[in-house]
């Protein structure tokens, strides 16, 4: 191959990687955003299910974190 054809192709590569680069991006950061989704809920559903008012009586104080 000739110097040009070596230039030419490298030049044509560069939008294909920038466009593959820019999905990867995008798919990784929809992934952690409803992973860290995923954790609030479960953590929500967690106090909500420790605080709720059926675990507390009036005999019983409640705790203190």
């Amino acid at each position: 191959m000739e110097v040009w054809h070596v230039l030419a192709i490298c030049t044509l590569m560069v939008p294909l990687f920038l466009i593959a680069n820019y999905v990867v991006v995008k798919w990784a950061a929809k992934s952690r955003n409803e992973r860290e989704d995923r954790i609030e809920r479960a953590i929500a559903m967690s106090v909500a299910r420790d605080m709720g008012p059926q675990k507390f009586s009036k005999k019983r104080p409640r705790r203190k974190f």
